[in-house]
């Protein structure tokens, strides 16, 4: 009975945190400074400035993020609350981060700073593998993301990788560690390769044509933390 008991408790609390992740998400993309929204030396336009135009509408998207974050903390939750928090404000930030990617072509800095914080709420999980691991996490995801960039400079001649992106690999390299940091890239890779190419054959962009990177980044990021990540600290400790 008590452990019915504790069930119940924390799939209330994970329907609660959901609730309030979902509606802050679009509460607070709203309210964002336009400043944050804008590139550097750039002025915010009469959209970022106007005092009651929602960037996002409220419905339906407040429910549907709702919706997405009750079921993530509801799923984690079970085994580990500790981690369903670290992991729901992770993911909360990158659902920013990617709103205004998709919208604005930006990556605020102060989005990425924060998500670089949320890697303090990974400590007291079980498979925390230490502060070492996530330093490396982070060099992996800046060293990766600027292998990438010149690449690009030598094959097309122009930037491909916007620093913003770099920025983000690095901060959730640090959140997810080494081997998380690997996986996500390979699915972010895997991911975008695959919409990319399925935009192409409906003609929808051109081949050369520079796409949005974070909402590829967040989606990978999701499958890691809510299913690969337990399967990836399983297959660590057999070897």
């Amino acid at each position: 009975m008590a452990e019915v008991m504790i069930i119940i408790a924390k799939c209330l609390g994970a329907i609660a945190v959901g609730i309030i992740a979902g509606n802050g998400a679009v509460y607070f993309f709203n309210r964002i400074p336009a400043r944050w929204l804008c590139d550097y030396g750039q002025e915010p336009d009469e959209e970022l400035l106007h005092p009651t135009r929602q960037r996002v509408r409220s419905t339906p998207w407040k429910y549907v993020f709702s919706g997405l974050f009750i079921a993530i903390g509801i799923y984690l939750a079970i085994d580990s609350p500790l981690y369903a928090l670290a992991a729901v404000a992770s993911l909360w930030l990158l659902l920013e981060i990617s709103i205004a990617d998709l919208k604005y072509r930006i990556i605020p800095d102060q989005l990425v700073l924060l998500l670089m914080t949320t890697a303090i709420g990974y400590f007291a999980c079980r498979d925390f593998a230490g502060p070492v691991d996530m330093l490396i996490g982070a060099a992996l995801g800046l060293g990766v993301m600027l292998l990438m960039s010149g690449a690009g400079w030598l094959i097309y001649r122009r930037q491909t990788i916007g620093g913003g992106d770099i920025k983000l690999f690095t901060a959730l390299g640090l959140c997810l560690g080494s081997r998380g940091i690997v996986i996500v890239f390979v699915l972010t890779t895997l991911i975008a390769a695959g919409h990319f190419c399925l935009l192409l054959l409906q003609k929808k962009v051109k081949p050369h044509e520079k796409r949005p990177m974070a909402p590829y980044i967040t989606v990978s990021s999701a499958i890691y933390l809510v299913f690969l990540h337990e399967m990836s600290y399983n297959i660590l400790i057999r070897l």
